[in-house]
């Protein structure tokens, strides 16, 4: 139970967490209830940096790997941690949003052995943490800043931990955009900005066109620093280029001549990861590698970089599980394909690298999309290669904001329209799940990261 313990500076209640579900409940209180609050601007940049100077301001402390763009941040954020850690490094990586629980926000990674992943945080680490911070989220919520939310607070906890923990790098995902986002409270120059490719997503808040969306995108990049890009779409790259001119940055784009994969025999580097927009991540990852080796004086292990890229495996993209369904023997395990795309860009690149890997293939789909999505163009991207639908719905209460889907009964309408009628509504994803299992493998889990989340939790407590 949450108790008083007494008065900081005087004045304002100290709340001590004692569990992790009190942390839990303690953040879902600054959850934003509406959309302004959801996305304050400008507004929410200057508390964030309020709050990071009450804490010490430690972000100013650590060398800061900053990663925004519309596809493949996660993936590349996970890569480029990977990289550093298997050149002998303590990195922290924050991801925004998690999959199944918040700690995932807070990873370590410290072995320098391959088969020994990231790590997050312990419960009691976390809790502690936690405490440190609720005394200084308190009176900033007295102040004309008003209340912290959830996202700043986890992004003001990530770099506090990570500056307590003494990483030697911290690779910070960016939530939206890259102007104002939370994690954007970084002044080194020496701060590596990293872009991911460039498209349509959340248009109500970045802007209706590719160099408004980029714009917001490439405002990550700090003065008199340097910027990594992935080759970005003519219009987005020619606004990188002259943001970093603005700000007497140099940026570096990282194109098909720049790939890995040219290399023949023992030299060609093989990657995990499944699609030809994770060989672009993994080509921006090593240029982020050997810009740091020569910056910061290491040497770059081929070797090394070609066991990271066999072995890695980041939950959620093209992620293959092989599931049981209730009441079956093990031997009767389904292939299960579990991939987040949640906006055109990513849907169009996953169905490519899947009828890659399963050729002349349909498949049944498990379906829910968060409200507000471009699900009229992920469909018509889907259909093609579907033999079967259901739909389902999701509400997480867990997250940045509370996250609902678009009702299964509208995009089944949707469907129907545009002359796909093999459809099933299930509302209950729980539900869903177990009928989905009983279909023809491969299946497909899609749509949205928080589906994703939802079904991973199922299979957990299963």
């Amino acid at each position: 139970m949450v108790v008083l313990v007494g008065l900081i500076d005087g004045s304002i209640n100290q709340m001590i967490i004692n569990t992790f579900k009190q942390a839990e409940a303690f953040l879902a209180l600054h959850i934003p209830k509406k959309i302004q609050q959801r996305f304050p601007g400008e507004l929410g940049l200057k508390r964030t940096k309020y709050f990071l100077q009450l804490l010490g301001n430690p972000q100013e402390k650590l060398k800061i790997i900053h990663v925004a763009g519309t596809s493949g941040k996660g993936s590349t954020c996970y890569l480029i941690s990977s990289l550093l850690k298997a050149h002998g490094f303590k990195v922290g990586f924050h991801q925004s949003p998690h999959l199944t629980d918040v700690r995932e926000r807070f990873q370590i990674y410290t072995s320098t052995s391959l088969s020994t992943g990231n790590q997050i945080i312990s419960k009691e680490e976390f809790i502690f943490y936690l405490n440190k911070i609720i005394p200084i989220i308190n009176l900033i919520g007295k102040t004309f800043h008003g209340s912290l939310t959830y996202f700043e607070i986890l992004v003001g906890l990530a770099y506090f931990i990570f500056y307590d923990k003494k990483v030697d790098y911290a690779v910070m995902e960016t939530g939206l955009g890259g102007k104002y986002d939370g994690t954007n409270v970084v002044d080194r120059s020496d701060k590596l900005a990293v872009l991911t490719k460039i498209g349509f997503d959340h248009m109500e808040i970045l802007g209706k066109t590719l160099p408004e969306i980029a714009l917001q995108k490439a405002m990550i990049i700090n003065k008199n620093s340097q910027a990594i890009s992935i080759n970005q779409l003519p219009n987005a790259k020619k606004v990188i280029e002259e943001v970093a001119i603005k700000k007497q940055a140099k940026v570096f784009f990282v194109t098909k001549n720049n790939y890995l994969y040219h290399g023949r025999g023992q030299d060609r580097i093989k990657l995990n990861l499944i699609g030809n927009y994770q060989r672009e991540n993994a080509s921006l990852a090593l240029a982020v590698i050997k810009f740091l080796s020569k910056r910061d004086g290491f040497l770059v292990d081929q070797e090394k970089i070609k066991k990271v890229f066999a072995t890695v495996h980041f939950p959620g993209r093209f992620d293959i599980k092989k599931i049981s369904p209730k009441g079956r023997l093990p031997s009767g395990q389904k292939t299960v394909i579990f991939d987040a795309a949640h906006n055109p860009q990513k849907m169009a690149a996953f169905t490519k690298a899947l009828i890659k890997k399963y050729p002349g293939r349909k498949f049944n789909f498990l379906l829910a999309f968060k409200s507000g999505k471009d699900y009229k163009k992920m469909l018509k991207i889907i259909i093609p290669w579907a033999d079967s639908i259901t739909l389902t719905s999701f509400f997480t209460e867990n997250q940045d904001m509370i996250n609902l889907s678009e009702k299964p009964t509208v995009i089944g309408q949707q469907l129907r329209k545009i002359g796909f009628n093999n459809f099933t509504i299930v509302p209950s994803n729980k539900k869903a799940w177990e009928i989905i299992l009983n279909k023809k493998e491969p299946i497909i889990v899609t749509g949205s990261l928080y589906l994703i989340g939802e079904i991973y939790r199922l299979i957990k407590n299963k």
